[in-house]
């Protein structure tokens, strides 16, 4: 599996000393047509990646600055410095890795200092900076082997190829609530509590929804919910409250929603639209794969079949979007046995569009 970041600019300074050069006081202009582009070494580099040298900086340790542009999914050897090195990240989300400690991810305002003679590596997939100066000497090493899948994203698959009644209950509530339906919405809510979800499930699968259907459908939905449960109380039904979510502190969202978006469409995570669209690109990776996913007393099935419910309640005109979810949830173990128990859950109308869908999924139609 392939993660690609943003492309990653990274001023790289080298830090080197020269006792004999002499000091130079005046100022100088170097043109901006003096300056070209260069491709680096393909010997020390994956992926391609190209950068500018910069004129030296004289001072009592003189500096060599450079600029390295690092497309998708490129990154140095291991190597170190004699000298020492920084790394100014001035665009995009990259990595750096120091010897035998974890990969750090590193973005635009950061500054990296590695220290003299420390292996490293860094990259990400799109831009640092690297031009090694004269005597401050880089000695390259072997090439990095990384493991593209982050060790810390779990996913939660579907068990021996069945869908459980507490799954499928997800479906009928998620078109519900995407239809404004509140009948078949509270009778959705008492399906699902019969089946094993709890009231803390149910707040989680309505507010997946936001992302989806927007906020005026996800707050009727929600206070539907809401409602249905205190009339219950008032009862006398003692609904199951179920777990909250871990609370996980101070979290980068966009770095963990684009590794969780990355492990479970298993394919790059950039994009054309989001390059186009960079708010979007924030949303969908740190508010939906980051926040929203991050919030674990709902699995990744949960809220992927919260989802294709929710498509399924907008209807035809959201296709590619369905289909895009129907081939995320294969990688979920979605198989044609499973895929059947959701047509049982929808309309016959809903289920002959599924069907549809679900063989442009497979590359049968």
């Amino acid at each position: 599996m392939k993660i690609s970041y943003k492309l990653v600019a990274m001023i790289y300074l080298a830090i080197f000393n020269l006792s004999a050069m002499e000091q130079n006081m005046n100022t100088q202009l170097t043109a901006k047509g003096a300056l070209s582009l260069q491709s680096a070494d393909s010997n020390h580099f994956s992926g391609k990646a190209e950068f500018i040298r910069y004129p030296i900086m004289p001072s009592s340790g003189d500096v060599a600055p450079a600029i390295v542009y690092f497309k998708p999914n490129s990154f140095t050897d291991w190597h170190s410095h004699s000298q020492g090195q920084y790394l100014i990240i001035t665009e995009g989300t990259g990595r750096f890795q120091q010897w035998g400690k974890p990969i750090q991810i590193i973005s635009k305002g950061d500054v990296v200092w590695i220290a003299p003679n420390i292996k490293h590596w860094h990259g990400a997939g799109e831009l640092t900076a690297m031009s090694p100066a004269e005597n401050n000497q880089v000695t390259w090493m072997e090439k990095v082997q990384i493991d593209e899948t982050p060790n810390h994203v779990q996913l939660d698959k579907i068990q021996n190829n069945q869908l459980t009644s507490r799954q499928l209950a997800i479906i009928p509530l998620a078109i519900a609530v995407t239809q404004g339906d509140q009948d078949a919405e509270r009778t959705a809510i008492e399906q699902g509590l019969k089946n094993g979800l709890t009231v803390n499930e149910l707040k989680e699968i309505i507010s997946h929804q936001f992302s989806y259907i927007g906020a005026p459908k996800t707050l009727n939905g929600m206070m539907t919910l809401k409602s249905l449960l205190e009339h219950r109380a008032e009862q006398g039904m003692n609904d199951p409250q179920g777990e909250l979510p871990t609370e996980l502190g101070d979290v980068d969202y966009y770095q963990r929603g684009t590794q969780k978006l990355a492990a479970l469409t298993q394919r790059s995570t950039q994009s054309a639209l989001f390059d186009f669209a960079p708010a979007i690109d924030y949303a969908i990776k740190a508010q939906l794969f980051g926040y929203q996913f991050s919030r674990d007393n709902l699995g990744d099935v949960e809220r992927e079949l919260t989802t294709i419910g929710s498509l399924v309640g907008l209807g035809e005109s959201v296709n590619p979007q369905l289909r895009s979810h129907l081939t995320l949830m294969k990688n979920l173990n979605l198989t044609d046995h499973s895929f059947n128990q959701l047509l049982t859950m929808v309309s016959p109308k809903q289920a002959n569009n599924l069907r549809m869908v679900w063989m442009q999924a497979n590359n049968k139609d």
